[in-house]
């Protein structure tokens, strides 16, 4: 019996497929692996295979390559599951993307609490915690919404209705309800170009030109890189 437990185990490691390989870690880092109810600490050089679920805990980080040269680093108190080269699952925390060009057929999705993030190849990051939000270097991203229509909010959209309600409060129910259609657009899916982030609350979606902000934190992350490349 334990000989069957042990060959069984075997045949479904080697069936995974290597997905990518940890180039360096901070702190206390675990992997659970597909099939196990335990995590074991993550080193460095580990192969990251599908079905893995990477975790990082108090002042940890991780920066994985994945093998078509794609860059995925893990700030503290994140986690990630891959599900195989074209389908991640971020349940928590505040990733770095940094994904090479691909073909529509080997596109890259990223589910994670408030949508599904699509990419052909960019630089964005996702903060999945309690304020939830993606910011956009370049290139372009689709946005899709897990069940029903995001309410989206545009930054000038906002800057005008504030404006409205302090100019005359007592009719602005009016006047949103009435120029409703042309300020809030309700999609399942749209793409988000760079300089840009989303604010998500709920299916209320506040876009936002972010252009300055986004710049530190993703050199931030760059500079993290280059560390490691030396």
């Amino acid at each position: 019996m334990k000989f069957f437990i042990l060959f069984i185990t075997f045949c479904i490691i080697s069936h995974a497929s290597i997905i990518a390989q940890v180039q360096s870690i901070q702190g206390n880092v675990k992997v659970k692996h597909q099939n196990s109810f335990k995590k074991k600490k993550l080193k460095n050089n580990t192969k990251i295979n599908d079905g893995d679920l990477i975790s990082t805990y108090k002042n940890a980080t991780a920066i994985l390559k994945l093998i078509d040269g794609s860059k995925v680093i893990l700030e503290n108190s994140s986690t990630i599951h891959f599900k195989s080269l074209t389908n991640l699952e971020q349940k928590s925390g505040k990733i770095f993307y940094q994904i090479t060009s691909r073909n529509a057929k080997n596109s890259l999705k990223v589910k994670t609490p408030f949508a599904i993030i699509g990419i052909k190849g960019t630089t964005f990051i996702i903060n999945a915690t309690n304020n939830y939000r993606v910011s956009l270097k370049e290139g372009v991203i689709g946005v899709q919404s897990l069940k029903e229509e995001f309410e989206l909010y545009q930054e000038t959209q906002n800057k005008e209705f504030e404006n409205f309600k302090k100019k005359d409060s007592s009719s602005f129910e009016e006047y949103k309800n009435k120029h409703n259609k042309s300020l809030i657009k309700r999609l399942k899916e749209f793409d988000l170009d760079a300089g840009n982030t989303l604010i998500f609350n709920g299916l209320k979606v506040n876009k936002k030109d972010t252009t300055s902000i986004n710049n530190a934190e993703f050199l931030y992350f760059e500079k993290l890189i280059s560390e490691t490349n030396e």
